[in-house]
């Protein structure tokens, strides 16, 4: 019995340090964040400013600020790559084949992976208080919501 204890006191201690990966409820909000980040149409000074306005709503520190950037900025070689592939497959044509529609969800599936990687990566590098934070918020805006009556 003496054996066991010391055990599981250790081996409770690395399970509270190590943060599961989120849950599908809990990446929506990021996902918005990620593409807001990496966007290929909006002006670098509007992203810069959503960037900012994270750092108010969240109360990231330089650390966390940092790290959402550079998520962002990683996501979006993906989606210049994803965004060629996509015109190059539609290119001059009136429909689409279930082949091309077929590269086109490849395409699709390959975004949101990297997108639920990179969330799942942001909300096991930011303090907990943090994560806990945005998982909150994707909750808030996966739920359905309900109309006043």
């Amino acid at each position: 019995m003496r054996c066991v204890v010391p055990f599981l006191l250790f081996a409770s201690a690395v399970c509270l340090g190590q943060q599961t990966p989120s849950v599908p409820g809990e990446q929506p909000y990021l996902r918005f964040i990620l593409l807001n980040i990496a966007s290929l149409d909006h002006d670098r000074e509007a992203i810069k400013a959503f960037e900012g306005q994270l750092v108010k709503q969240f109360g990231l520190s330089a650390q966390e600020s940092a790290l959402l950037h550079a998520a962002g900025e990683s996501l979006r070689p993906l989606l210049e790559l994803n965004r060629r592939a996509g015109l190059a497959v539609a290119a001059g044509k009136r429909g689409l084949s279930p082949s091309d529609v077929a590269t086109l969800r490849d395409i699709a599936t390959q975004r949101e992976l990297r997108i639920s990687n990179l969330a799942n990566q942001i909300l096991n590098d930011v303090r907990p208080a943090t994560a806990a934070r945005l998982a909150t918020a994707s909750r808030i805006v996966a739920s359905p919501s309900v109309p006043k009556k």
